[in-house]
């Protein structure tokens, strides 16, 4: 069965009473306007076999009276392996959702990389007062963890030393997942091959840097430049530690470091 991005009829129904309403303010429906929303900012697609190499993209609109053809922008951060079916969401006459497919080839060619999509209408005035105009999709194969035993991890960042727990996958065994590595709910992870160990480029360390007065800069990211195996310990070179959100403010450059659980050899 394919997957399919989608809400609940009662949300959908909340959607289509009040598409054209915001803060009490009753608007009317721009002459030729749809009044489309899709039904969240971002959606997490788990990949399984039963969904036939598929998901789906679900559209709403407020305004069904007769046929519509919605363009939208597709930024496929995919490097080509995903593939949407048509440019545009097709309503018929009367007709409140619309759907986008995107195809992918055999589900074995993935490991336990994300890959980014972000759909953006391309007609602003297409979109309802209170709708949202952008989605960001993340896809994944949907991954069955092992547990490889706990190691000792090390960041330069706060100068501190801790255990960590390594897992790898059934249907990726050369992909390694830290969990809760800077903070509860974000996971690192990192890929072997050829017994060298390879990071993304960048990536969000689940950290947000606070101040001494409260005020929030957004996450912590690192921007990596390559490891290094010294005595069975991988040491991740971090060229900079930096807030995206402020500026690109640079922490400056350090690394981080991990030991493996005694007796795990992946590198």
């Amino acid at each position: 069965m394919k997957r399919i991005i989608s809400f609940s009829l009662a949300v959908l129904a909340l959607l289509l009473t009040g598409a054209c309403e915001r803060m009490g303010t009753i608007y009317e429906i721009p002459e030729g306007s749809a009044c489309v929303s899709f039904p969240s900012k971002a959606a997490k697609i788990d990949m399984l076999p039963s969904d036939g190499n598929k998901f789906t993209v679900e559209l709403w609109r407020g305004n069904t009276k007769g046929a519509a053809s919605v363009a939208v922008d597709i930024d496929n951060q995919t490097n080509g392996a995903f593939t949407p079916s048509k440019q545009a969401f097709e309503f018929a006459d009367g007709e409140a959702v619309a759907k986008l497919d995107f195809t992918y080839p055999d589900l074995n060619n993935f490991g336990g990389e994300a890959y980014k999509i972000v759909l953006n209408i391309s007609d602003a005035k297409q979109v309802s007062p209170s709708g949202i105009s952008k989605m960001t999709i993340t896809a994944q194969r949907k991954l069955t963890r092992v547990f490889l035993g706990t190691g000792l991890f090390y960041s330069a960042f706060f100068d501190e030393q801790w255990e960590q727990d390594l897992y790898t996958t059934i249907e990726s065994p050369d992909y390694y997942i830290l969990p809760d590595c800077w903070v509860k709910g974000k996971d690192w992870t990192f890929t072997v091959s050829g017994g060298k160990p390879k990071w993304p480029a960048t990536f969000d360390t689940g950290y947000l840097f606070v101040d001494g007065d409260n005020n929030s800069y957004g996450d912590v990211w690192i921007k990596t430049g390559g490891t290094v195996i010294e005595d069975g310990a991988m040491y991740l070179i971090v060229d900079s530690y930096y807030l995206p959100e402020f500026h690109n403010y640079d922490f400056g450059n350090a690394y981080e470091a991990f030991l493996p659980p005694e007796g795990v050899k992946i590198w």
